[in-house]
Order: C-alpha cells, then structure tokens, then sequence
C-alpha cells in the first residue's frame, strides 16, 4: 500500500512539475511577469532585475548583438501585438548579467518575434500609455528627471525620443511619432 501511495505521490509531482511547460512556460520559471512588474512599477528600483530570470520566464526571444555591443532580446506580446525588446550589457559574466533597458512598442524592429511575454494590455509608464499625446509623455519625462530629447529610429520610423533621468540613474523614455506615443522604455544606467 505504501509502495502505491509513493508511485501516486511522484505521479503527482512529475504532473505538477510539467504544468508550465504545458501552458507554455519553461519548467521552473518563475512566475513573475517581467515586464508588466517593471512598467507598473516605472522603475527597476529597488530590484534589477537578472537576464538569467527574465530568460527563464520568457525564452531566448530573438537574440541581436547592436552596433554598441549590448545584447538585445525581442519579444512580442500575442494579445496586443506590442513588441517588447530587452537589453542587457554583455561585459558582465552571464551569471551576474541584468536587464539595463525594457522597451515596448507599437512599432516592431522587424519581423516577428520568436519571444512571447504576458499580456500588455493597458499597459503605462508613470501614467502614459501609448497612443497618448506627446504632451503628455514629455510633461512626465521633465518631472521624472533632467530631460533630454533628440530624433531616433525606431523600425525604420523617424521619431522623437524624450527621456528623464533621475539622480538614482534610472531613466524613462518616451517614442513619439505624429504627435502619439508609439513606444516607452524605462532603463538603469547612465
């Protein structure tokens, strides 16, 4: 009897252990939704967060060494058909490595990601969100920190690029194109 109930209980465990592969999620992940955590937040403060975590929770998304060297992940959101790109600085060994810039956009930096995150739904930065006016975000970037804007490319779009940086060295970042808010990113480091 006791040789049944042992089998039962290890049946029972192996069957808990799977449940997030099965809902497709890498077994041990942690449950912590990233992305949503740090925009709800509007800040990484007072926890950077580990690329070792974020990769157990999301994958290795799409993986791209940018011009400066900085490792970028992309990763879509299914739901709202927002991309998320993670940067993470890779003159840090990969077991100490962590998240220096989380972006979401309504403009993707080309084809689809291989990625996916939580729903972003409704998701805001220090209370914009996208689709807001542009006065809106560079009102909140001038209150967050000495502010600074200047033209970028975002997936092969011309935008205007308006951020706040505050004295901790954290930063937020709002992406403007017609007037709208098309993409928000929120970073540590200078």
């Amino acid at each position: 009897m006791d040789e049944v109930i042992m089998k039962t209980r290890r049946l029972i465990l192996i069957s808990l252990g799977m449940l997030p592969a099965a809902a497709g999620f890498p077994a041990g992940s942690p449950r912590v939704d990233f992305v949503s955590k740090a925009f709800r937040d509007g800040s990484f403060i007072p926890h950077v967060y580990s690329e070792r975590d974020v990769l157990r929770r999301y994958g290795d998304g799409e993986r791209v060494v940018d011009a400066a060297g900085l490792i970028r992940r992309r990763y879509l959101d299914p739901v709202t058909r927002l991309e998320v790109l993670i940067t993470s600085n890779p003159d840090v060994a990969p077991e100490f490595r962590t998240i220096d810039e989380i972006r979401v956009s309504s403009i993707s930096a080309g084809q689809p990601a291989a990625g996916r995150t939580e729903s972003l739904r409704g998701v805001k930065l220090k209370g914009v969100a996208m689709g807001d006016p542009a006065s809106k975000a560079i009102g909140t970037a001038r209150r967050y920190g000495q502010g600074e804007t200047e033209q970028a490319t975002l997936g092969g779009f011309k935008v205007e690029r308006t951020c706040g940086f505050s004295e901790g060295e954290s930063n937020i970042c709002f992406y403007v194109r017609d007037g709208k808010v098309v993409a928000m990113a929120l970073g540590f480091g200078p």
